[in-house]
């Protein structure tokens, strides 16, 4: 059987190996929540720049949706004074056609006239 001594410098051994496992469990405990913290800060950070980023884009899209209505109210403008065009060059096409008609009609009299005067020698 060990002595009381023997006994107590085993304790203190073992005391003395607990305190050093324990120190370096600390020490890694420790490294880990620093490397954890910076961690944090970075996502932190990038966090809070995805939000601007977000709001800039959100700023963007809707001034790219005031500019699309523009354009769309622009361009229904300029379809429907395309659509009067159409049919004032509908109406004058119409007049062109009554005056071709015409001009044939007298065409033709002019040359049963014609065709009806003695020849001049």
């Amino acid at each position: 059987m060990p002595t009381q001594e023997e006994r107590l410098g085993t304790v203190e051994q073992a005391i003395t190996t607990l305190q050093r496992e324990t120190g370096k469990s600390i020490r890694e405990v420790n490294e880990n929540s620093t490397i954890m913290l910076g961690l944090l800060q970075t996502l932190t950070q990038e966090s809070k720049q995805t939000g601007l980023r977000m709001e800039m884009l959100k700023i963007r899209m809707d001034q790219l949706e005031t500019k699309f209505d523009a354009h769309t109210a622009l361009l229904n403008e300029h379809t429907r004074m395309l659509n009067e065009h159409t049919r004032v060059l509908d109406g004058h096409t119409r007049v062109l056609d009554g005056h071709t008609t015409r001009f044939d009609r007298v065409e033709t009299l002019l040359t049963q006239i014609l065709a009806r005067l003695p020849e001049t020698p």
